[in-house]
């Protein structure tokens, strides 16, 4: 009698543990579906219930601490990490992950470190995914901070053997009139040299010339850091096409999210230079949407702002950005006793 109740209640002990492996089977794929549509709040929700069945696993608290991250709860996100590394040492995501929240908790030299770290002992085992987002990360810190990266020779020679300057399908044609309006008289030596060249591979030629020159350059207070318009005097002010268009065409292009950002910075560059302060918003706007921290358009917002007489959401933007900046502040206060 005994072995007979024994036997009933091993069956639905069984049917009972199938029940509930099924179930957080449906709710890590929800839990992942949520994660990858951008809805982090509810896939934090639905972490949550998993965690009460304590069937937790690398996956779940990597996508668990991206979730946090993304929402800016960078404690928690910083906690889950750890616990992804705890039970999955080779997590590079996870590594990768922990560096970004030291940048974006001011902790430079450990968000180096880290780095160092991975192309140290995990380079041959990037996925494709962790190689986009280490070199997203690498061109952040060449433009921002190039003297530091300086101090990490592997990751400069990661860097720079990587990197590829983006191409925005679709503007070919406006940034050649860029160019073609822009470039001094070309000597005689250069028509020499373009000789049998179509004109659009002459520009394109130049083009990636220009690149090589344009990082960190400045005009009236509006700084750009892009590769796809060149700074300064290089921007585009005969432009026909709307902020829309622009943003669209950016926003659809292959190229990386950082390389997005930059180039709609640049372009609302072009507008800045051209008095359409509407226009500079705007796509200044989309920028911080991707990346609500990036401290060149938080800057550059600012200056759009005091062009706009908007004293105090320039001081808001300024407030934001990680580092006060004297030449921003001075700006704003000329504004206020203008």
């Amino acid at each position: 009698m005994g072995s007979f109740k024994n036997k009933i209640n091993n069956n639905k002990k069984k049917k009972k543990n199938s029940a509930l492996a099924s179930e957080l089977i449906l709710l890590k794929k929800k839990m992942k579906k949520q994660y990858e549509d951008g809805e982090y709040v509810e896939a934090m929700d639905t972490m949550a219930e998993i965690a009460q069945h304590k069937k937790m696993d690398p996956e779940i608290m990597f996508m668990g601490a991206n979730c946090y991250f993304n929402t800016g709860d960078y404690e928690r996100a910083a906690k889950w990490t750890n616990h992804t590394l705890e039970y999955d040492p080779r997590n590079i995501g996870a590594r990768l992950l922990l560096s970004r929240l030291c940048f974006v908790q001011d902790k430079m030299d450990d968000g180096f470190k880290l780095l160092n770290f991975v192309l140290e002992h995990f380079v041959e085992a990037l996925s494709e995914k962790d190689q986009v987002l280490l070199m997203d990360m690498l061109e952040y810190c060449h433009d921002n901070m190039p003297d530091m990266m300086e101090q990490y020779p592997a990751l400069v020679d990661y860097f720079n053997a990587h990197y590829v300057a983006p191409e925005i399908p679709g503007v070919q044609a406006s940034i050649q009139d860029m160019l073609e309006a822009s470039l001094p008289p070309k000597s005689v030596e250069n028509n020499i040299e373009d000789e049998g060249k179509t004109k659009a591979q002459a520009a394109v030629d130049r083009l990636k010339s220009l690149l090589n020159k344009s990082r960190g350059n400045k005009t009236d207070g509006m700084q750009a850091n892009s590769d796809v318009t060149p700074a300064g005097n290089h921007f585009n002010r005969n432009s026909d096409e709307s902020p829309e268009t622009i943003r669209r065409k950016v926003m659809e292009s292959t190229i990386s999210l950082r390389d997005k950002i930059q180039s709609l910075n640049n372009f609302a560059g072009g507008m800045y230079i051209n008095d359409d302060y509407d226009g500079a918003f705007y796509l200044l706007k989309q920028a911080l949407e991707l990346d609500a921290k990036d401290p060149f358009v938080l800057k550059n917002m600012a200056y759009v702002l005091v062009a706009m007489k908007d004293k105090d959401k320039a001081m808001e933007y300024a407030a934001a950005m990680p580092m006060a900046d004297f030449g921003l502040l001075k700006a704003i206060k000329g504004h206020c006793h203008g």
